[in-house]
């Protein structure tokens, strides 16, 4: 299963990070690529919250991506899980979660990583996985922490991991 991590030191305490991380609702503030969260559950944290992440496309179109929140270790871990039609057309690649793990470092600081794992199928999938899949992953993570590490007062870098 191919995997691509990337992390940021930030200047906060594993609990105000997980503040922010966890507060599934507010989301788009270190997701850019989200322009709004539905949450799709009663629950509005821990395991079982589910949420509708919206995307718009630069042509105006959205999409609309469901997801869990599978494992939830205050304040060190957290895991979304993309929701799937079990009869949805099985990709050669497919996403199978992101975590986060907040690491402590000293009093005030913290290292945040963030992970990215798929399932690949096939031969192809497989090579496309190992060879393609973090690449195309990487600057994604990379801007999602670059965005919580500004939430924080970390000024935005050319390359965060």
């Amino acid at each position: 299963m191919p995997s691509v991590t990337v992390s940021i030191s930030i200047p906060a305490t594993p609990e105000k990070v997980w503040a922010v991380v966890s507060d599934v609702a507010n989301a788009q503030r270190w997701n850019k690529a989200w322009s709004r969260i539905e949450l799709t559950t009663a629950l509005s944290e821990g395991r079982g919250t589910r949420f509708r992440a919206h995307v718009d496309d630069e042509d105006g179109a959205g999409h609309a991506f469901e997801f869990e929140i599978t494992e939830w270790l205050a304040p060190e871990h957290i895991v979304f899980t993309p929701i799937r039609d079990p009869d949805e057309e099985l990709y050669q690649i497919s996403l199978d979660w992101h975590a986060f793990r907040i690491v402590p470092l000293d009093g005030e600081n913290s290292r945040v990583d963030l992970t990215a794992q798929a399932t690949t199928r096939g031969l192809r999938g497989r090579f496309a996985g190992l060879l393609l899949w973090p690449g195309h992953q990487r600057p994604g993570l990379e801007e999602a922490l670059s965005s919580l590490a500004e939430l924080f007062g970390v000024e935005p870098a050319d390359d965060p991991s």
